[in-house]
């Protein structure tokens, strides 16, 4: 498999009023390659892309509703163990 260049950040997204997950996968889906999407739990999602987080965070803004908010994080280091995130795929992103 091959990697390009990218770093690992994490997506979250809250509502209130609905649950973002969708929006959050076909968001995703349609700006990073679909093995590089890896959904953790409820709404959050590590994504490997070498798209900036504002670009990222910008991505949502058409979908979300007032209120609604999509936080990026950028890691400059990381450590997993168990089942989700998967080490394998960690492993091929940095460590």
């Amino acid at each position: 498999m091959r990697i390009g260049p990218g770093s690992l950040k994490c997506v979250t997204a809250w509502s209130d009023d609905r649950s973002l997950r969708k929006l959050m996968e076909e968001t995703l889906r349609a700006n990073v390659r679909v093995e590089d999407v890896r959904h953790l739990y409820d709404q959050v999602f590590l994504i490997y892309t070498d798209a900036e987080t504002a670009a990222i965070r910008d991505w949502f803004t058409s979908g979300l509703q007032d209120g609604e908010s999509v936080f990026v994080v950028e890691f400059e280091r990381w450590s997993g163990y168990g089942p989700a995130p998967e080490r394998p795929w960690l492993s091929f992103r940095g460590h």
